[in-house]
C-alpha cells in the first residue's frame, strides 16, 4: 500500500461562525492562500450576506496572507450590509491589508474585543 506525501505541506485553514447579540463573528486560523480561499469564501461570503448590523472576521490566528485570502476579505467587506471589522492581531496581517488598501473598505482592529466593542 503506498500514500501520497507531498514534498511541502499542504496548506490548512480552519474557518468558523459565531452569531453574537449585534454581529457575526467569523474566526479563521491557518494559511489563507489561492488554495485555502475558496473555503474560506464559501464561509465568510454567506455570514457577511446574512450580517444584519456587523461583521467581524478574526485573521489574528492567521499564519500566512496571500492575495487569494485579501480578495475574500474585500468581497465580504462589499458584501456586508453593515460595519465590517477585520481582526489582525499584532501579527503580519495589519501590513498586507494596508498595502493593498483593504482598510479602506474594512475596518483594521487590534482585537476582537475592540472590533466587537460599539462605535
Amino acid at each position: 500500500m503506498s500514500s501520497f506525501q507531498p514534498d511541502e505541506p499542504v496548506a490548512h485553514v480552519d474557518v468558523h461562525v459565531e452569531h453574537l447579540p449585534g454581529a457575526t463573528l467569523v474566526r479563521v486560523a491557518g494559511e489563507l492562500d489561492h488554495l485555502t480561499a475558496p473555503a474560506f469564501e464559501a464561509v465568510a461570503l454567506p455570514a457577511a450576506r446574512a450580517c444584519a448590523e456587523r461583521l467581524v472576521i478574526d485573521l489574528s490566528e492567521v499564519s500566512f496572507l496571500a492575495s487569494a485570502g485579501i480578495a475574500v476579505v474585500l468581497a465580504a467587506g462589499m458584501a456586508a450590509p453593515g460595519r465590517v471589522h477585520v481582526v489582525v492581531g499584532s501579527g503580519f496581517t495589519r501590513r498586507p491589508l494596508e498595502i493593498t488598501g483593504a482598510d479602506e473598505i474594512v475596518r483594521l482592529r487590534t482585537t476582537r474585543e475592540e472590533a466587537l466593542a460599539e462605535d
